[in-house]
């Protein structure tokens, strides 16, 4: 793909921001380590001295954006907004977000106005069920929660988001386990007569890890048990840094094991690749080491942690 883009250029780009980041990021490697041998083909040579000048000017080794004039890029995955300005800073414009999902492809997407998503109400019926009757909904089975339709939504209200194919395929009022946000009821900019949505969390205690891992409370529980520390109590939740972060909030019981914090991390890394592959893809797909511990007192002060993220708490 590399090679060919180089031959023949480079339009459109889609895929997930993370992955977006680290082949822009190879892509700067591979035009600033190998320039002589690039520019052996003449069909690469207008693209490799363009890019060549502009990074000379610029003061500063190639980026994929001194190569490639791209015109419009398509970001998916719950870290894109974690992801958005290093993705113009190597590919010359910011993703446009796309929110969708294996069982429906496409449920929004950002317009050229780079606001909020719009909905694409076509694939599925799109219902609406509010927080509090999901979670009463989790309690009791038996329940039976009001869903809305997409005229009845209300702006600056979070909804779950429950999908009925369309085309055939047998999804029907099937929760995705996603939180969204209403943003508005209409795009005035675009003249656009469809609510506006935002990504807000996964709403079932699913920690998405840059797109790739969806970790479990009782699987991060797993890989502190087999690390070998005992504790009081531990919380984990999900930061937006300049990568996402998995932190872990841990009051030891009978101490480390003389381990510092950076030591339980690669530790209790190490046991969450034995126990979950698509978290070590995390790692060898993207080159992330997501985890970070902090180590809290035995005096309660655990207790006054206070995050409005998405977070697990094992007692």
């Amino acid at each position: 793909g590399f090679d060919i883009a180089l031959s023949k250029g480079l339009d459109l780009l889609g895929a997930m921001t993370s992955v977006l980041v680290k082949i822009g990021e190879q892509y700067s490697d591979n035009l600033n380590n190998n320039i002589m041998s690039l520019l052996s083909n003449p069909k690469r040579l207008p693209r490799i001295i363009k890019g060549l000048i502009k990074s000379k000017l610029a003061g500063r080794p190639m980026l994929p954006k001194d190569v490639w004039s791209v015109k419009g890029i398509l970001g998916g995955g719950t870290d894109t907004a974690i992801y958005r300005e290093r993705t113009k800073k190597l590919w010359g414009r910011y993703p446009l977000d796309v929110y969708g999902c294996t069982e429906n492809i496409i449920i929004a997407m950002q317009t050229w106005d780079y606001e909020g998503m719009t909905f694409n109400p076509y694939l599925s019926l799109l219902e609406f069920m509010s927080p509090a009757d999901y979670y009463m909904w989790q309690a009791n089975p038996n329940y039976r929660p009001k869903l809305l339709t997409l005229d009845e939504v209300e702006p600056d209200q979070n909804y779950i988001l429950v999908i009925t194919s369309f085309h055939g395929v047998p999804f029907v009022r099937y929760i995705i386990g996603d939180m969204i946000k209403i943003t508005k009821l209409r795009n005035e900019n675009l003249d656009i007569d469809i609510p506006q949505m935002v990504f807000e969390k996964r709403a079932d205690g699913l920690l998405d890890i840059a797109g790739f891992a969806r970790l479990t409370e009782k699987t991060v529980g797993q890989a502190i048990d087999n690390a070998g520390i005992t504790y009081e109590d531990w919380r984990v939740e999900k930061e937006a840094k300049e990568t996402p972060v998995l932190h872990i909030y841990l009051t030891p019981k009978n101490g480390t094991n003389g381990m510092d914090e950076r030591e339980l991390a690669r530790v209790i890394h190490a046991q969450l690749r034995e126990l979950d592959t698509d978290y070590a893809n995390v790692e060898t797909l993207l080159g992330l080491k997501p985890l970070e511990v902090t180590l809290l007192p035995r005096n309660g002060a655990s207790a006054k942690i206070h995050s409005e993220k998405q977070v697990a708490i094992s007692l």
